[in-house]
């Protein structure tokens, strides 16, 4: 039972799961193309024109929301974040092996109540709009929350495989 588990986990970036992530990853990177247009359009209009977007603000942020929350999990997934590593050494010790794994086990569950909280949240305010574009604010908060359902779920694949005893490194005389 517990190799068919073992063999099921996602461990590369470059498996389905994987590329799964980076498909939404380079949606939002789309998204950040448009938004850059959409941007120098703007400030050419503002500064040469004067005749601005109306709206652009809102537009920004809600681009921004796409853009961070599509990325977020193929970010965390392939390691594209910032990691402060002050504690690796002491963390090997094999008596703090399992800090890690909680570490990562919190994370997942703070994020999967972030998700939960935005479903609720994009459910409750279906008919909100914003106030210059009046666009309903429900599909960016659904991103939102399916963007960090997708980090929990990475969060919480890490931590099975942090949880995991490594296997050792083929010594010279394995290797053929």
């Amino acid at each position: 039972m517990s190799e068919m588990i073992d063999s099921d986990l996602p461990e590369r970036p470059d498996g389905p799961f994987g590329r799964v992530l980076r498909w939404l990853a380079l949606a939002a990177g789309w998204v950040l193309m448009v938004l850059l247009v959409y941007t120098v359009l703007d400030v050419v209009l503002r500064y040469v024109f004067n005749m601005p977007f109306r709206g652009s603000l809102e537009f920004t942020q809600f681009l921004m929301a796409v853009i961070v929350f599509l990325g977020l999990a193929h970010c965390g997934w392939t390691g594209g974040h910032v990691a402060v590593d002050i504690l690796e050494r002491p963390l090997e010790k094999p008596s703090l092996r399992l800090v890690p794994v909680i570490l990562l086990l919190v994370s997942a569950l703070l994020f999967a109540v972030m998700a939960w909280y935005a479903l609720q949240d994009g459910l409750a305010t279906m008919r909100r709009v914003s106030n210059m574009l009046r666009w309903p604010y429900y599909p960016f908060i659904f991103i939102t929350s399916f963007g960090c359902a997708a980090y929990a779920l990475v969060l919480f694949v890490q931590a099975v495989q942090a949880f995991r005893p490594t296997p050792p490194a083929p010594s010279k005389g394995d290797a053929q």
